[in-house]
């Protein structure tokens, strides 16, 4: 092989070591390009899983007190079940009471009005 010969062939492979320094150029700049939206996706994901955290956060305090508040309402109603309850017996004694008293005076009346 001749000097020009070699000089060709050498000429050749720089060309083509060129042209594979360009295309690990664009494939580095592609990588960096997808580096950076992973980053951002990532980013994105992290501020979603904290925003997510603190809607948990927030809605378990909200569910406690919901629980507290109707744990506490129905007492209440067991409260005012339970008065009214014992109103409603004294009630009924009251009314068996006043029932006792009209059959008396009813047959009172009838003893009266049968006399002569």
């Amino acid at each position: 092989m001749s000097d020009k010969d070699l000089l060709v062939v050498i000429s050749e492979m720089l060309r083509k070591q060129d042209q594979q320094a360009e295309k690990l150029d664009e494939h580095s700049r592609i990588l960096n390009q997808h580096t950076e939206i992973l980053k951002e996706t990532n980013e994105t994901l992290k501020n979603f899983v904290d925003i997510s955290v603190q809607q948990f956060q927030q809605q378990q305090k909200f569910n406690e007190h919901f629980l507290n508040r109707l744990d506490q309402v129905t007492e209440q109603f067991s409260i005012n079940f339970e008065r009214q309850d014992a109103f409603n017996e004294r009630s009924l004694a009251q009314a068996d009471k006043q029932n006792e008293f009209n059959e008396r005076f009813l047959s009172k009346l009838d003893e009266i009005s049968k006399k002569p």
